[in-house]
């Protein structure tokens, strides 16, 4: 078995929608002769986790975390005070002024010099055929650039997201970071061995004039063990229509809500049939919508109950963020959705990457983004007839190209390529 090194800042406990990613890589890779280390950050903030991920962790995984430097700095520093200051209150006061300036080429960044330190001891232990570092935050990319060009040992960066901002409004950079990351970004991609970004359109939008000869766009996706037996479709008249994901400025059910108040100000009729339920963030839009009588909100869930909410939906909602990723990105949901069985409802693009998926694998309807009457013309059919009338089959070989076990496949053959031909010998 051939060992690698997988650089994971978001990683259970962390409840984060790129947790995932990293999570169902490293528990497959052992069926496809890779063994992984992971190394992630100790201590992240409890605002952030939720413990329950670790029993998704395969037994026997090794996992390594390294501090934030300012968390492993700040009590040392205080305690040299301790007669003058609490120094409990003082860490905390130098932890968040250092970390509020120590953010190139994000926030993470004072965890690169723990991290590297942490996985350059454990090379010297056992040594490491490949290192692969999945983004955001980019800091993982610089981690694995330091430890390549201190060990020799190749690596591989996995794009989730794009480094550049993407002129939206959650994807906001600081003018330092503005100014700094590129020439990061270009120093990583020169030194890599292999470059994986999660769609076809994420590597064409790559400085091309950098990226190794190893390119390889690998999806998300869903793992079986998630939907292990077909769920029946939901019976009984009533229509329930199920969204799990965040909301945030460029991304949420903000269609789906204002074309629920468009049929209730139109009095539409079998309105009373529909329900809709939402997990994932704090309950409060729909009484603003004034459609509390029709949506329920859970705030958020474990991911346990959240895959429960799918399998139990009529339908699932699925919106895609603005700005380039309209047309670049599929969101990590899009393929849990995929693996529940139930039919899917996007507000997505024509022509994106999220639209060319749902027309291979079937059983899908979508609306333009911002087309609200579009989007109640479809919930309205769907009051009336039910799902059955207005989506297809889905295409069961088609789906299996996304499953996790497959996906991972992908994964250990780009690893393997950077191991037989490291860049310098590109």
């Amino acid at each position: 078995m051939k060992r690698v090194l997988v650089i994971a800042y978001l990683y259970p406990p962390i409840f984060n929608s790129g947790t995932r990613r990293s999570l169902e890589f490293v528990n497959h890779l052992p069926d496809h002769g890779w063994t992984p280390t992971v190394l992630t950050v100790d201590s992240p903030d409890p605002a952030d986790c939720d413990a329950s991920l670790l029993d998704e962790v395969r037994p026997g995984t090794r996992v390594e975390r390294a501090p934030l430097w300012t968390r492993h700095m700040a009590p040392r520093i205080a305690a040299r005070f301790a007669g003058v200051i609490d120094p409990q209150r003082l860490a905390g006061a130098i932890e968040w002024r250092v970390r509020r300036f120590w953010n190139v080429p994000d926030e993470c960044a004072s965890w690169i010099p723990m991290a590297v330190q942490h996985a350059v001891r454990l090379h010297a232990t056992k040594p490491f055929d490949a290192i692969y570092a999945t983004g955001w935050p980019w800091s993982s990319f610089l981690v694995a650039e330091k430890i390549s060009r201190r060990t020799g040992v190749p690596f591989v960066v996995d794009y989730r997201d794009l480094w550049k901002p993407a002129e939206v409004e959650w994807d906001k950079t600081t003018w330092l970071q503005r100014r700094l990351n590129p020439g990061l970004e270009r120093r990583v991609l020169r030194a890599a061995s292999g470059v994986i970004a999660t769609t076809e359109s994420f590597l064409g939008l790559l400085p091309q004039e950098l990226l190794p000869k190893n390119r390889f766009f690998i999806t998300n996706g869903f793992d079986e063990d998630d939907f292990p037996v077909a769920a029946p479709a939901p019976t009984g008249d009533r229509v329930r229509i199920v969204y799990t994901g965040v909301w945030r400025p460029g991304y949420g059910p903000d269609d789906l809500y204002a074309a629920v108040r468009l049929l209730k100000e139109r009095g539409a009729p079998n309105l009373a049939r529909l329900n809709i339920v939402t997990a994932g963030y704090a309950p409060g839009p729909a009484r603003e919508y004034g459609i509390d009588d029709i949506v329920e909100e859970r705030g958020r869930v474990q991911h346990a109950e959240a895959t429960a909410l799918m399998t139990g939906a009529s339908v699932l909602y699925l919106p895609v963020s603005k700005g380039v990723y309209e047309h670049a990105s599929m969101p990590g949901k899009l393929f849990e959705y995929l693996g529940s069985g139930r039919p899917i409802l996007a507000s997505a693009q024509p022509v994106s990457e999220v639209a060319k998926t749902l027309t291979q694998v079937g059983g899908a309807r979508r609306a333009d983004p911002g087309d609200v009457a579009g989007l109640a013309d479809l919930l309205a059919s769907l009051c009336e007839s039910g799902p059955g009338a207005i989506f297809s089959p889905r295409i069961p070989s088609e789906l299996a190209m996304y499953t996790r076990a497959n996906l991972t496949g992908k994964l250990a053959l780009a690893l393997d390529s950077i191991v037989r031909q490291p860049r310098s010998a590109a």
